[in-house]
């Protein structure tokens, strides 16, 4: 097996587990987690918000080697969450893509956008992530009820 970017979901407990947050990851060979990408809202300290009803709109990356879930989600490691890949290929490959990704989280967290449930939110960040890499979301991980604000397309401006 070669490195992968998936395109994730986590159904969300709170709401039945019909709404899902969506995020994206980088895996190795063995299918172990590197990197990860959420978008979310983040806390005036700069931490992630795993209850946002409102904030700053951001773009974490993890780095599964700095372990640090106060500022850093991790959700492909949850039992329920699930995965579809988007890209497999050699170290190298995945390595520029995911440089493409890094670009669009920055962006994304130094765009001002506010975080919305129903509008801006982890789906619309994880399908910007994707997009930005050159990929589609699957259409089983989008949807206006199983993923609010997946449709939406973040008005980015360029870096």
């Amino acid at each position: 097996m070669e490195h992968r970017i998936l395109f994730g979901s986590y159904p969300i407990p709170r709401f039945g587990g019909i709404a899902s947050h969506n995020f994206v990851v980088w895996t190795d060979e063995a299918g172990r987690p590197l990197f990860e990408i959420n978008g979310g809202a983040a806390n005036p300290d700069g931490s992630f918000n795993y209850c946002a009803i409102g904030g700053a709109l951001t773009a974490v990356v993890t780095d599964y080697a700095k372990r640090d879930l106060v500022y850093f989600p991790e959700f492909y490691v949850r039992p329920t969450s699930r995965t579809t890949m988007i890209l497999e290929g050699s170290y190298a490959t995945i390595a520029a893509r995911w440089r493409a990704a890094i670009d669009v989280a920055e962006r994304i967290r130094q765009s001002d956008l506010r975080y919305s449930f129903l509008i801006q939110n982890s789906n619309s960040v994880a399908t910007a992530i994707a997009k930005g890499m050159g990929l589609n979301p699957p259409r089983k991980a989008v949807g206006r009820v199983r993923a609010p604000g997946s449709h939406r397309q973040l008005l980015l401006d360029a870096a």
